[in-house]
């Protein structure tokens, strides 16, 4: 059976005491940024592959395979989904399986950073990147809340099930219905939390002062310089692996 809340592994974050997880953010986010780019570089299904292979060496610095695994169950509707529509829109099936393994690729990298990179790493790059304070905290409140509010759904529908109520049963629209005495705690509790959050800010004197310090101090080393240098070339590869098909494709044509 796929679970729906599986999908939320993507954003929870697990950090281990990984080769991956000891690289500097700035790092992290490089190869992040790289690795998403690298399978929209072309459509072929050759980049789609080499974008999959070439994740492989992070995979297992970070030691990620589970959360993969999570990640590409839950997702498993979305993938046959795509599969099936690009199938009935272009009668391409070399297409279609490139554009599934275009979305595994970008599921894989996200699990990854996510795997190996916490929330306060994230915020220190976002500020190091001259991001407004309030827009990163923001941003770095709701990474961490939407595991917290996936728990609480769960917990909700547990307790409501031990009560006797079947969430799950009956057609579409009463399913739909029977969701109301689940959403409405959930609400309760996240403005509940919001509060909490605002009073604990409030006594922290957040936004006082305009230059802020981090006890984090974040260094390069040789560990950086390699990934990167692999990142880098990577993606050079699959832009010359690219044109090398598009040059080799013109020339069958003619």
């Amino acid at each position: 059976m796929i679970d729906p809340l599986a999908m939320i592994d993507i954003f929870r974050t697990q950090v281990g005491e990984t080769s991956y997880s000891r690289l500097n953010p700035l790092t992290k986010f490089l190869m992040f940024m790289i690795f998403i780019a690298l399978p929209l570089v072309s459509s072929s299904l050759i980049i789609q592959i080499f974008s999959l292979v070439a994740q492989i060496p992070l995979i297992l610095l970070s030691r990620s395979e589970s959360r993969i695994k999570r990640s590409l169950k839950a997702s498993l509707v979305f993938i046959l989904l795509l599969v099936l529509l690009n199938y009935i829109t272009t009668r391409s099936l070399d297409f279609s399986l490139a554009m599934v393994l275009r979305l595994i690729s970008m599921i894989v990298s996200s699990a990854i950073f996510m795997a190996g990179t916490s929330p306060a790493e994230i915020g220190d790059l976002l500020i190091k990147l001259k991001v407004p304070l309030q827009i990163t905290f923001s941003f770095i409140i709701a990474l961490r809340f939407i595991p917290v509010l996936a728990d609480d759904v769960v917990m909700i529908a547990t307790s409501q099930a031990s009560r006797g109520y079947e969430v799950e049963k009956g057609s579409f629209f009463e399913r739909v219905k029977r969701l109301v005495p689940v959403l409405i705690p959930m609400i309760i509790i996240a403005i509940r939390r919001g509060h909490q959050l605002a009073e604990a800010l409030e006594t922290k004197a957040f936004g006082a002062l305009g230059k802020r310090s981090s006890y984090a101090i974040y260094e390069y080393s040789w560990r950086d310089c390699i990934v990167v240098l692999y990142s880098i070339s990577i993606f050079l590869l699959s832009i010359f692996i690219s044109l090398w098909a598009s040059f080799l494709l013109l020339q069958f044509h003619l």
